[in-house]
């Protein structure tokens, strides 16, 4: 049996009596004994250990390994008794079966359980199941959550759930589902342009109607909690109604700020702050961006620059590289920091992303090479999507490194992170 460490274990047994918790503690997998497994029974059940008499009942045993699974993992004892007399099973294979069957087919995503059938002396075998919480939120088939609290297991909460979904090292942070949001709070119009344009060969002939949760599921945009289907943080950044998203998202925001200097320290000029979904956010920021860069697919010409821009010193950027540069800043935020702002600064000389981020996976240099260390991949594979209504340049870091570079003559500074804020610099030419 695997071990397992957790601060939870509410149960003080003397030296010769101890509970799973502590037999976990101290006995290898793979040699379980009988008398470590009676050691094991005498600690009764925990938070950790549920005894069974028979097998019966597949409903309550799938809610019950699902508990065990969302909280801290544990075992079922088949053929013991509550009060710790061990009565046996008449069919053990036949258990170790069935807890199979339904540990893949009634119980997503699937558990992989380690099964110990054990007999004793007087003829008496028991059937010991063990599940980890490392694949956790499982749920039922139809959509109904479990935890495990003391010696008994309940449904869980919204705000549990939640919780359990942040926590999950298996689950992404943009899967998160919004507890206080619901489908009334989708645009309806962006995403139905979406799916009909992504796939024409299931809607674009539509005489069914407009499932909006299905189709949020079925995106992996929503999840369903009970008889609710809701929008995950994911769904909510792409397809939200943007006047909504203040209220939900808080962090959803970018803070633009034009300086009539060369640094932070310079007189501002107009600040700006913008609030929405990805879409909103995108293209607000690319005006505010307008309004003082020129961005150019070339490096123009002097004869090409108006006198009116020489005049002002108004800055040229590559368009492709400030514009996949404002898309990985909006893709690749670490939406779990709420603490700080997304922040786009535009100086004399430059445009400067400072983008909220905790620990990337990888060294940081990495992206200059293109390898992706992409946190949110839904929001990237929605967003990039051309019926998304966006047209995206190609090529990541790199391609903004190497067309900024030739456009300015001046490679881009940062590629740093500072605190908890990811730094990147692009500079202009005049």
């Amino acid at each position: 049996m695997s071990r397992k460490r957790s601060n939870h274990s509410r149960r003080y047994p003397p030296s010769t009596e101890r509970s799973y918790h502590e037999y976990l503690l101290s006995v290898p997998a793979p040699t379980t004994s009988r008398a470590e497994l009676v050691r094991m029974l005498r600690g009764g059940e925990d938070s950790y250990l549920e005894l069974k008499v028979k097998f019966s009942n597949i409903e309550k045993l799938t809610a019950e390994i699902i508990a065990l699974a969302n909280t801290d993992g544990g075992a079922l004892v088949f053929g013991v008794t509550d009060q710790l007399r061990i009565e046996g099973v008449d069919d053990p294979e036949k258990i170790e079966a069935e807890l199979r069957e339904i540990c893949s087919t009634l119980i997503q995503p699937p558990v992989f359980p380690y099964i110990k059938k054990v007999a004793f002396d007087n003829g008496r075998r028991i059937v010991m199941l063990e599940v980890e919480p490392h694949r956790r939120p499982h749920h039922t088939q139809d959509f109904k959550f479990f935890l495990r609290e003391g010696s008994s297991k309940r449904e869980t909460s919204r705000e549990e759930l939640a919780e359990i979904y942040g926590e999950s090292p298996r689950v992404r942070f943009e899967q998160t589902p919004m507890l206080r949001a619901s489908m009334a709070d989708i645009d309806e119009s962006l995403l139905w342009s979406f799916v009909r344009g992504a796939n024409p060969q299931e809607w674009a002939n539509n005489d069914r109607g407009f499932p909006t949760a299905q189709i949020m599921h079925d995106l992996g945009l929503a999840v369903r909690i009970g008889d609710d289907i809701l929008p995950t943080l994911g769904g909510m950044l792409l397809f939200g109604l943007h006047e909504k998203i203040p209220h939900l998202i808080p962090q959803a925001s970018v803070l633009l700020t034009r300086f009539s200097g060369k640094n932070s320290d310079s007189p501002i000029i107009e600040r700006q702050q913008i609030h929405g979904n990805l879409l909103w956010l995108f293209e607000s920021s690319m005006r505010f961006v307008s309004r003082y860069v020129d961005l150019w697919d070339v490096r123009p010409s002097r004869k090409a620059l108006s006198e009116e821009d020489q005049q002002f010193s108004r800055a040229n950027y590559h368009q492709g590289a400030v514009t996949e540069a404002m898309t990985n800043f909006l893709l690749h935020r670490d939406w779990s920091v709420t603490e700080k702002v997304a922040r786009v600064n535009i100086y004399e000389d430059s445009i400067e992303f400072l983008n909220p981020v905790r620990l990337l996976e990888l060294p940081i240099n990495s992206i200059r090479y293109g390898i992706e260390q992409a946190p949110n991949p839904s929001l990237k594979t929605v967003f990039t999507n051309r019926h998304y209504g966006l047209t995206i340049p190609q090529g990541g870091v790199p391609m903004i490194c190497a067309e900024a570079s030739a456009f300015a003559r001046r490679p881009p500074d940062g590629l740093a992170i500072n605190g908890l804020e990811f730094r990147l610099k692009l500079y202009g030419w005049k």
